[in-house]
């Protein structure tokens, strides 16, 4: 792209190779710029221009600034949203360009600067070769920002960045609202001790590297051909996901947990505490049935903000809650069901009767009431031993 193309939304940018594409996606009647593998058949994006601010106006057109040499979204009413801040001067010499690894990169041509890029406002994926971490220097910060959900790009609940506590002491850390959730453990000989803990297979595929300096401190991966007998991922990708789990573009095998308890670190989660009524031998599994109505009540919030890690914290700290689910096909929302644990597996797994029940109820529930009726029961002691010595006293002294 120069100064005076626009790329609509019938209009493609594919990289020199034809290995990405750039072009305006529509979700929900709303449109983004996203960028993709082009011989991806389902179109995963690996980076979003417009996350927060999509257009809902056809018109919509993507050029460059001919004042400023901005990336500028215009419709035909001219509203204009800017996704870059540089300042290039009037009739710049600019040009976009999309490169093969899948940076989209603003270019002054006079020195072949590179003023603006994509790799450096991550969204929720990391290609091969971006960073993780940050630029003592620019102020620069390279962190991965989760969906709220699948299909839409708005800002999720997690976070995954780069935290090295020294030069010898470097992890990943996802954050959920800022509060740290999962750690890789430091990165050691090129792995960590948590990062692909539930799917090893794949550990030989990634070279894993780390710089620590003066001036930048981060975390990057390339592909290992050579460490695998298998054929590299054909679309090479992590992705941060709506619930705070890192997989690459097979999503059904994601390598870190999906759900954090509290009561267990040996897989890298950091949950500060476990709710009283839950103990070590409380999951929850997802499961198609349903549950008793004669015993278990339901409520339904339909709230298109909440994510399905939400419905698990508000679950996991109910004490009567039994199971939880996405109440919306997109998974946000929630349905909690709280009553007796009496469900029924049936063999159907139909999207409508699968949930996320509770498999177990801890020993240490039983021990906690015990405990607590052992309390009582030593209160009302001291409260009636007082009378019943009154009482053989004064038994005693009407006898004599």
């Amino acid at each position: 792209m120069k100064v005076g193309s626009q790329l609509d939304i019938n209009d493609q940018l594919v990289s020199i190779s034809g290995n990405f594409t750039l072009a305006f996606i529509k979700h929900s009647n709303k449109f983004y710029v996203g960028i993709w593998y082009t011989d991806d058949a389902e179109q995963r994006k690996v980076w979003v221009a417009n996350p927060k601010a999509p257009f809902v106006s056809r018109s919509t057109v993507l050029s460059i600034d001919p004042n400023t040499g901005n990336f500028i979204f215009t419709d035909a009413d001219m509203t204009q949203l800017s996704i870059t801040d540089i300042q290039a001067g009037p009739n710049p010499n600019v040009t976009a360009t999309l490169e093969d690894n899948g940076n989209f990169r603003l270019i002054n041509e006079t020195n072949k600067r590179v003023l603006w890029q994509s790799f450096d406002h991550p969204t929720n994926v990391l290609l091969p070769g971006m960073k993780l971490g940050y630029n003592t220097r620019t102020g620069q910060n390279w962190t991965l920002t989760s969906w709220r959900y699948n299909n839409i790009p708005s800002s999720g609940a997690f976070t995954l960045s780069w935290e090295p506590i020294n030069e010898s002491s470097q992890r990943l850390m996802i954050r959920q609202s800022g509060e740290p959730y999962w750690t890789s453990g430091f990165l050691d000989a090129k792995t960590s001790e948590f990062m692909f803990l539930l799917n090893k297979d794949i550990q030989s595929k990634y070279n894993l590297t780390s710089v620590y300096n003066n001036e930048e401190q981060y975390f990057s991966y390339y592909i290992d051909d050579a460490g695998s007998e298998d054929t590299t991922d054909p679309f090479p990708m992590w992705i941060l996901t709506p619930n705070g789990q890192i997989t690459n573009y097979s999503i059904s095998n994601p390598w870190t947990p999906k759900l954090c308890y509290g009561y267990n670190s040996s897989n890298g989660c950091l949950n500060p505490s476990v709710p009283v009524c839950r103990g070590e031998n409380d999951y929850f599994s997802y499961r198609s049935g349903e549950f008793n109505p004669q015993t278990t009540r339901s409520s339904t919030d339909s709230n298109l903000s909440i994510s399905i890690r939400d419905c698990f914290v508000k679950c996991w700290n109910d004490c009567i809650c039994v199971g939880f689910n996405s109440s919306n096909t997109n998974g946000t929302g929630c349905v909690i069901w709280t009553g007796s644990n009496n469900f029924s597996v049936d063999g159907g797994g139909d999207y409508s009767t699968m949930k996320y029940v509770i498999s177990s109820q801890s020993p240490n529930t039983g021990k906690n009431l015990l405990t607590c009726f052992s309390l009582l029961y030593c209160f009302h002691c001291s409260l009636i031993a007082p009378n019943m010595q009154v009482m053989i006293l004064e038994t005693k002294q009407k006898k004599t």
